[in-house]
């Protein structure tokens, strides 16, 4: 998915504990044109916004404190309607991404990645849950 009118009928929602990360993630995906976005720092608020919003993305940083994004994962994996989530992280290891994707993430995406690979990571994820 790589139309822009597409990616406008997208909801996103941005955790991560970096309130900077965070506000340049909220620009990213903005500027990229995805629709309604929103973020938090606290990842204690991440259940609550899903439930309120039902967003179609979520942008997950795996390090925030408790609960952490592998904790986040496996709650949102009990949940009816999930979000298609991808994992941020600035440690790249395969541990990690093996680890995220067995609890129901759709892509990892290191935090030093530039926009275009960040915006083509997540079309291919939100294209895979479409297919």
């Amino acid at each position: 998915m790589t139309d822009p009118a597409q990616r406008s009928e997208v909801s996103a929602l941005v955790a991560d504990d970096d309130e900077m990360n965070a506000n340049l993630l909220v620009r990213i995906l903005e500027s990229g044109g995805f629709g309604q976005v929103s973020a938090t720092t606290s990842s204690s608020d991440v259940m609550g916004l899903i439930a309120e919003n039902n967003p179609d993305l979520l942008l997950l940083d795996v390090s925030m404190p408790s609960p952490n994004g592998f904790e986040l994962l496996a709650r949102i994996a009990k949940l009816e309607v999930q979000p298609v989530t991808v994992i941020l992280t600035g440690h790249e290891h395969p541990s990690i991404e093996r680890q995220a994707i067995e609890l129901g993430a759709a892509a990892m995406v290191g935090k030093t990645a530039s926009r275009e690979v960040l915006l083509a990571k997540i079309d291919d994820a939100l294209a895979a849950r479409t297919e």
